[in-house]
């Protein structure tokens, strides 16, 4: 289950309100909710991301996970502040001379977030994490250089081109697991390890029609 279905059944169950009476707030199918709410459906458009975050009283952040304090819930009757920030697209994340390189490609997109200037957007090729971020994908990333096991991250290998995978660490080694079952693990361990880097952790994907 995700972190936004997780916060959902929590903000529904706290408030006491039911699926009808969500959906009547905000113009969401009964049945969608109810999808969002198990996990589901994992991708939410942003209208209606922002249209629960204003049900529930609550920052869209807050329902991402980006927000862990309960200062983030909002009092009746207040609406959630929109911090919508332009955030770089770029085709690819490499190891440079003096850290990472980012190639800009395809200019800017928006995200609510606090600080820009430590997100990226990274254009997602290939299907090894289908099907829930597929290729053509935007897949949102905090400059970050380490992770939680079980995070999905933007990973470099052997000085190569970034990676995103989920990132689990089992013992002294690290396992790069894809979503797509047609697609190996790639388990890291010994040498291998001083050529793993994290270029930063995946918050958020954005589908591109």
């Amino acid at each position: 289950m995700s972190e936004i279905s997780r916060r959902l059944l929590q903000l529904i169950s706290r408030q006491g309100i039911t699926y009808s009476e969500l959906a009547e707030r905000t113009g969401i199918s009964k049945s969608t909710l109810q999808r969002y709410a198990t996990g589901e459906t994992a991708r939410i458009p942003h209208d209606r991301l922002e249209a629960l975050a204003r049900a529930l009283r609550v920052t869209p952040a807050y329902l991402l996970g980006w927000e862990k304090n309960a200062e983030s819930v909002l009092p009746p009757g207040a609406l959630p502040v929109r911090s919508f920030e332009k955030i770089p697209v770029i085709g690819s994340v490499r190891a440079g001379w003096n850290g990472l390189a980012y190639e800009e490609t395809d200019g800017y997109e928006m995200a609510d977030v606090r600080n820009p200037d430590t997100y990226f957007y990274l254009k997602v090729t290939g299907d090894s994490m289908a099907p829930h971020i597929n290729e053509g994908d935007l897949a949102l990333v905090h400059r970050q250089a380490a992770a939680d096991s079980g995070d999905i991250v933007v990973a470099l290998v052997n000085g190569g081109e970034g990676t995103i995978k989920r990132y689990v660490r089992q013992g002294a080694a690290v396992i790069l697991q894809p979503f797509n079952p047609n697609y190996a693990p790639m388990v890291l361990a010994d040498e291998e390890l001083e050529e793993f880097r994290i270029a930063g952790k995946v918050v958020q994907t954005v589908h591109r029609w």
